[in-house]
């Protein structure tokens, strides 16, 4: 289960079907060094002589070199081209700015004339004060989550909370203190799980699963979005990290039709109390007398407005509304 890369999948699929193409043509060259080279040099050449005001879309970080070409490129001729960047993930935000992978840093193209599409507003905020151009940052509001599901899946009133991800100690660490919250049963799914995390009898691991197939397989009440190192909302890096950023997986839950659990500090919190798709807390100790206060009246209304939300998400719908946005101010 790779949220990264699913993330980057959707959105090109959502790309080619708004009409973009890519810049790259199919190759037969196995030798990776030389397949590096061939594409490195093709991108540099389809830049450099595609047509004045041409509309171009990229994600970012880049992954690959060739990509690093893309964006070099592309920001040397970013006042004769409409390039609109998708913003995955900014390194100097989760990392720090004086990270080992300048070539990923965002702060590079603060002063290109490049469209951004900023996960929500309170990244946006963060673009401005770095210094970004206000006019040229688009708010997407939440990720997509491209994938078909079975009628009978979602949320089913309940105590059960599903936790899916990267399970390894390292990005998840507060899984072991599960065990302190007896009340509730913890549904695992992802990779790297700790033998330790899974002796406790409050937690079940269900195994990894494909990022497509991952929506139709989780079974619970509530998906949890939690970044922190501890029990504690915002704690490490990470944690920290949830202020700014949109969780892939949170698009996962939604997309799956179950509601949310959420750090009350983290940047998606105001989106899920608006629209009735979870509840926040500020420790993971509060979900079970949260969770005791929720009637199945009220559970059903937030399925509700999960399979409405859902619904969007799995059609692409937020990602092409900010692109279709992004295109418009750039032809003011």
């Amino acid at each position: 289960m790779n949220a990264g890369s699913k993330a980057v999948n959707d959105a090109t699929e959502i790309f080619e079907k708004m009409g973009y193409e890519s810049l790259l043509s199919k190759v037969n060259i196995k030798n990776i060094y030389l397949r590096t080279l061939f594409f490195s040099v093709q991108v540099m050449i389809r830049i450099l002589f595609l047509p004045k005001n041409t509309k171009v879309v990229s994600n970012f970080p880049p992954i690959f070199f060739f990509e690093r070409v893309c964006l070099y490129f592309l920001k040397k001729r970013s006042k004769s081209l409409k390039v609109f960047i998708l913003i995955h993930d900014i390194y100097e935000l989760r990392i720090g700015k004086n990270n080992s992978t300048p070539y990923r840093n965002l702060l590079n193209f603060k002063n290109s004339n490049f469209y951004f599409i900023a996960h929500n507003d309170k990244m946006v905020s963060w673009l401005v004060k770095e210094g970004y151009k206000k006019n040229n940052i688009i708010d997407l509001e939440i990720f997509d989550y491209l994938s078909v599901i079975k009628e009978d899946a979602g949320g089913t009133y309940g105590k059960s909370v599903i936790i899916a991800g990267n399970l390894a100690p390292e990005k998840s660490s507060y899984l072991m203190e599960l065990f302190k919250i007896s009340e509730i049963d913890f549904n695992l799914y992802g990779p790297n799980v700790s033998s330790d995390v899974e002796k406790s009898k409050n937690v079940i691991y269900h195994g990894s699963f494909p990022a497509d197939e991952i929506p139709n397989i989780i079974q619970g009440s509530y998906g949890l979005i939690w970044d922190s190192e501890t029990t504690i909302g915002g704690t490490g890096k990470y944690g920290n990290y949830q202020r700014y950023n949109n969780p892939h997986k949170t698009s996962l839950y939604l997309a799956a039709g179950f509601p949310i659990i959420m750090w009350e500090k983290a940047a998606l919190a105001s989106f899920i109390m608006e629209h009735n798709l979870g509840f926040l807390v500020n420790t993971l100790e509060e979900i079970p007398s949260k969770i005791a206060k929720i009637k199945e009246v009220d559970y059903n209304r937030m399925r509700e407005n999960v399979e409405k939300f859902g619904n969007k998400i799995r059609m692409g719908y937020f990602l092409t509304e900010a692109l279709e946005k992004a295109e418009e101010i750039s032809n003011e």
